[in-house]
């Protein structure tokens, strides 16, 4: 099944949410959020929902949805 949300990041906001990750302490629902972005990103790892699911202890709907709100 094709995703319906497709993220792709410029550098600029790229950079933008490694500074958020870099920044923040501790696993803050929004650090976690932002690291799944980045995951999620066609331009860097592209990573499956469901490997990202697994990678982060959520479920595979979580990842569905940060992509959505993106």
């Amino acid at each position: 099944m094709q995703k319906r949300y497709i993220v792709r990041l410029s550098d600029e906001e790229r950079g933008e949410l490694s500074v958020v990750v870099r920044k923040s302490k501790g696993t803050s629902p929004k650090v976690r959020r932002v690291q799944m972005l980045l995951q999620a990103d066609t331009d860097g790892p592209g990573g499956a929902d469901r490997r990202i699911a697994e990678a982060f202890g959520c479920r595979t709907k979580t990842g569905e949805n940060v992509r959505n709100i993106w």
